[in-house]
C-alpha cells in the first residue's frame, strides 16, 4: 500500500485513499481510452493515431477525386519490438526516435502516425506517378541506419501501396499497405500500385 508509509494515517484511511486512487486511474484509463477511440492523436507519443492515419488518407483521396493527385501509405513494422510496456518513458522515446525516422525520409508535408504499438503509416499525398519507389528506398535507407544502432535490437518490414484511382476505402488503402508489410522480407519493402 501506497500509503501504509504515511505517518499518522490509519489502515482505514489508507484503504479508502487507495480505493479513491484505484477509482482515479480507472477513470484516467477509460477517459485515454474514449480519446483514442475518437481523438486523431496517440496520446503517447503526440503522433497520429489509427483515426488521424485514416483522416489523412480520406484528405489525400479527395484531393485525388478533385484534381487526379495519385497518393501513397507506407506502414513499416518492428515485429520484434518489445511492446509489453508502451507506457515505459524509454519505448515511449524509442517509438517518437522511429516515427521521426521515418518522418526524415518522407516530405514535410507528408503526415506520419502511429498504426499500433509497434508500427507506423505515413500517407505522402500529391505523388508523381513511381514515386512511391523512390520515397520507400529514403525510408529503407534511413530506417537500416536506426537498425544498426547498437541501442536498437530487431529488424522491420514495410509495404506500401500508391493509389491511382479513387475507387479504395481509406481502411482498404492500409489494410492493403499493412499486408504487403507483412509478406516483405525483414529489412526491406514490398510496394504496389492499386
Amino acid at each position: 500500500m501506497i500509503c501504509s508509509r504515511l505517518i499518522g494515517v490509519t489502515e482505514h484511511e489508507c484503504a479508502e485513499i487507495e480505493a479513491k486512487l484505484e477509482a482515479a486511474t480507472a477513470e484516467l484509463d477509460r477517459m485515454k481510452f474514449t480519446l483514442d477511440v475518437v481523438g486523431t492523436v496517440d496520446l503517447d507519443t503526440g503522433l497520429l493515431n489509427r483515426n488521424g492515419i485514416f483522416e489523412s488518407i480520406q484528405r489525400a483521396q479527395r484531393w485525388l477525386v478533385r484534381r487526379g493527385d495519385v497518393y501513397g501509405v507506407l506502414y513499416v513494422r518492428f515485429p520484434d519490438l518489445d511492446v509489453s510496456n508502451t507506457g515505459d518513458p524509454s519505448y515511449l522515446e524509442l517509438m517518437k526516435h522511429l516515427a521521426a525516422t521515418i518522418g526524415a525520409g518522407v516530405r514535410d508535408v507528408d503526415e506520419v502516425g502511429r498504426a499500433a504499438d509497434n508500427s507506423f503509416a505515413a500517407v505522402l499525398a500529391n505523388l508523381e506517378p513511381g514515386a512511391l519507389q523512390t520515397v520507400a528506398e529514403r525510408v529503407l535507407k534511413l530506417l537500416r541506419q536506426v537498425i544498426e544502432a547498437p541501442n536498437l535490437t530487431g529488424d522491420f518490414q514495410m509495404g506500401g501501396v500508391e493509389i491511382m484511382t479513387a475507387s479504395h476505402t481509406y481502411g482498404t488503402v492500409l489494410d492493403t499497405a499493412e499486408r504487403l508489410t507483412t509478406q516483405a522480407s525483414l529489412g526491406d519493402s514490398k510496394l504496389s500500385t492499386i
